[in-house]
């Protein structure tokens, strides 16, 4: 490996900017590298299917051109590359879940058939989007008396508006109002949130890997991207204070002011709070969960080949309760355990030695 990059979102579906992205990472893989030796590269774009494939490779091009490369990349899309990520078998299933959602059959490098993976506004059911979005509906609904009382009013102020500015807000309650909390008794209705909570100031503005679903993979020959993964967030407090409505409007002005994709921060707090054993937090990854198993199942009959390599790819399907439970389900469904993907990067490298004629065995 001669150099790695990374980037921030590219998902143009969720506020990203393709072109801008890519070209952050290459020239941050490249770093001096004679750009006369590079011979190709691939890359994995989210949205670079029939729809928005026009667009995926135009950025690709602009991204190569802008750091001195000759010639043109390949374009794939991104769920190919997260396939080849787990097996370097040709033909097979992949379930995803990150920034996006969904499953498709895989064979060649094409998909031949796919459920979901429609975008945060219409699909993406499962992903960490989704269950950022969930998370926040069941804080809201909480706080304002429709929903039921969830650990997640405590955990998703504190990751969006961050813990310094939660804790504040607490300090300012009146003194009764603290105590009662502290026991864990609900105490008296907070008024309306004060202005300096709204404004607080938020962890969510940072980039994300370029390899990540929803961000696109960018690979050079013989370079490729490969950023860190990045830490989970805290566990919730076991006993949190009672829900405080204030929270309420801060969380709704941060929600609104970032791109959709940053709702997939959550992901970790709905995770932690379910393994908590929150009820309500449990429900969203029990439905995260059988919304992925669901777009396997409408995918499967296109699969030739019974024994053929199931891949879980993404954040989500890493580790935790959404994980346990989409692995429980395919190893159901295929009396064999899936295979788990490794980077995005690997996979991209993978499908482009292939085509310059060096598949891999499996």
């Amino acid at each position: 490996m001669a150099g790695t990059g990374t980037g921030p979102g590219a998902n143009p579906n969720s506020g990203g900017d393709t072109a801008g992205a890519l070209t952050t990472a290459l020239r941050e893989a490249l770093g001096d590298i004679d750009r006369a030796t590079v011979i190709a590269g691939m890359f994995g774009i989210a949205g670079a299917g029939s729809a928005g494939r026009p667009a995926a490779v135009a950025a690709a091009r602009r991204a190569w051109q802008a750091v001195g490369l000759r010639g043109s990349p390949a374009v794939v899309t991104d769920i190919a590359v997260a396939f080849a990520a787990g097996t370097n078998a040709p033909k097979g299933i992949v379930v995803f879940s990150g920034t996006g959602a969904g499953a498709a059959v895989i064979s060649d490098g094409t998909i031949v058939q796919r459920a979901d993976g429609y975008g945060w506004l219409v699909g993406d059911e499962g992903s960490a989007v989704w269950l950022g979005r969930e998370a926040v509906r069941a804080a809201l609904a909480a706080y304002d008396g429709r929903g039921s009382p969830t650990l997640l009013t405590e955990s998703v102020p504190r990751a969006l508006l961050g813990a310094s500015v939660v804790d504040s807000a607490r300090r300012r309650q009146p003194r009764h109002h603290r105590a009662l909390a502290m026991a864990g008794a609900p105490g008296p209705g907070p008024g309306p949130a004060p202005d300096t909570v709204a404004a607080g100031a938020s962890p969510l503005a940072h980039g994300t890997s370029a390899r990540s679903r929803g961000t696109g993979t960018a690979v050079l020959i013989p370079d490729q991207a490969h950023p860190p993964d990045g830490g989970p967030l805290g566990r919730p407090p076991e006993h949190p204070p009672p829900p405080d409505p204030q929270f309420a409007q801060a969380i709704i002005k941060e929600v609104y002011g970032r791109p959709p994709a940053a709702l997939g921060r959550l992901g970790p707090v709905v995770a932690a709070a379910a393994a908590a054993g929150d009820a309500v937090a449990r429900r969203i990854t029990e439905e995260a969960a059988e919304w992925l198993l669901r777009d396997v199942d409408a995918v499967r009959p296109a699969l030739a080949d019974p024994q053929a390599p199931v891949v879980m790819h993404g954040s989500v399907l890493r580790q935790g309760p959404v994980a346990d439970a989409v692995r429980a389900g395919l190893r159901a469904r295929f009396a064999a355990d899936p295979r788990r993907a490794g980077d995005g990067a690997i996979g991209a490298a993978a499908l482009a030695l292939r085509r310059l004629g060096h598949p891999l065995p499996d």
